[in-house]
């Protein structure tokens, strides 16, 4: 595990949590007790910045997969709406991830964690869409 100044930990917690509500479902539910964030800390070395953008390419990941979700939900298929702490494709969400990104430094970062922010990440939507069919709260 690697060691974080606890002003940029705190930090980058906060941001994590920004906009992020739990949403309870009819069998279960999206919300974590432990933030997403610290599994981004645990599963990536760089910079705070670089943990933030990755944060944001982790719930883009969420809002697909609670979109599939509920979907199956919405079709009578099985589906699994939980936390997702342990059970996230890592791989494919690094992936995702443009490469020029990692090693740099925060500062270096900063326009790029800006610009990442404003993309969105479909959460929001995601789960609207989960409420409009019955599967959350």
């Amino acid at each position: 595990m690697k060691t974080i100044a606890t002003a940029s930990m705190g930090v980058t917690v906060a941001l994590s949590l920004v906009g992020t509500a739990p949403a309870f479902a009819v069998g279960g539910s999206f919300h974590c007790d432990r933030p997403p964030i610290m599994e981004v800390m645990e599963q990536v070395d760089g910079s705070s910045a670089l943990q933030s953008i990755v944060n944001q390419y982790l719930v883009r990941w969420e809002a697909r997969n609670a979109t599939e979700q509920c979907q199956a939900y919405a079709d009578g298929r099985p589906y699994d709406i939980s936390c997702m702490n342990g059970r996230r494709d890592w791989p494919a969400i690094l992936a995702s991830v443009p490469k020029d990104y990692f090693g740099r430094s925060n500062e270096s970062l900063a326009a790029a964690v800006r610009d990442e922010k404003r993309k969105g990440n479909g959460l929001r939507e995601a789960m609207a869409y989960c409420r409009s069919v019955g599967a959350i709260k």
